[in-house]
């Protein structure tokens, strides 16, 4: 079986080399440079994994393009654009076309104040997106469900995944409940979820086991091959350890056919983002 992490940040020690975002000047206290990356991977037996341009350094794509270009058999890059720019979508195809990005990654907090997702700025995105046969990443809320559920109705041939169960909490997952919205989007069908960021959605300790309902109704709901795991390193190195951020959904959570297993380990993402990883 092939083994993608679906979702995870890198950034350099070196400041110098690699400026901070302005508006977030300290570096993060994780460890997140390729090097480490590799060797947690390594010791993991993860093939591969797909690089979301970190806040760290805001819409300076630089360490993330070097690491890309470094190591194309084990990376790809989901970049982020500034939706304050009117030209965002041209700096879109510029990072898809020459620095070979295969998605974009969509924070509605850092669209221009007063401005809902649901918004003409996420249509040139989503217009782009389709035009560049590339995949959009929603890093939101429950409260932006509803915003996600009609762009994907005005854009239906477009790719999309929402991160980290869409931030639902594993207490609260009843009839009237914010991931029972989730559920009902299931209906586009070129929604995906990235089963990520499990230690966030938990209100327990390793091994997180109150998320396992959720996963559950998520393959029921989606399918396996809708879904895709993601660790969110570095983070995860703190919460419970790499390796243990892969074993929480291939060993800790039963239930799972190897079938779908191999999909939401690998061959989901794989098929999202085409030939990337060619193992």
């Amino acid at each position: 079986m092939t083994i993608i992490d679906s979702h995870l940040h890198v950034w350099s020690n070196d400041t110098g080399r690699y400026p901070l975002n302005p508006e977030r000047p300290t570096l993060p206290a994780e460890n997140a440079t390729a090097e480490f990356l590799l060797e947690c991977l390594d010791e993991a037996g993860v093939a591969g994994a797909l690089i979301v341009q970190p806040i760290v350094y805001g819409f300076d794509h630089r360490y993330v393009t070097e690491c890309l270009r470094k190591r194309p058999d084990r990376f790809v890059g989901m970049c982020l654009i500034n939706p304050k720019d009117p030209k965002a979508p041209a700096e879109l195809e510029r990072l898809v076309n020459e620095e070979d990005y295969r998605g974009v990654r969509v924070n509605p907090e850092l669209f221009p104040q007063g401005v809902g997702l649901d918004s003409d700025i996420s249509d040139r995105i989503f217009e782009k997106a389709e035009e560049l046969n590339i995949v959009i990443g929603f890093l939101i809320n429950p409260g932006h469900f509803d915003a996600v559920d009609t762009l994907m109705t005005r854009h239906p041939e477009v790719w999309v995944i929402i991160d980290h169960f869409g931030r639902c909490k594993a207490e609260n997952i009843s009839a009237n409940s914010p991931f029972q919205k989730l559920l009902s989007m299931a209906r586009h069908k070129k929604l995906h979820i990235k089963l990520s960021g499990f230690p966030v959605s938990s209100s327990q300790d390793w091994p997180y086991r109150d998320v396992q309902p959720m996963v559950k109704r998520l393959i029921g709901t989606y399918g396996a091959q809708r879904l895709m795991w993601g660790t969110d390193f570095p983070f995860i190195v703190q919460q419970c350890g790499y390796t243990r951020g892969l074993t929480l959904l291939s060993q800790e959570t039963p239930g799972i056919s190897s079938e779908e297993m191999e999909w939401l380990l690998g061959k989901t993402v794989q098929r999202l983002f085409g030939d990337a990883w060619n193992y």
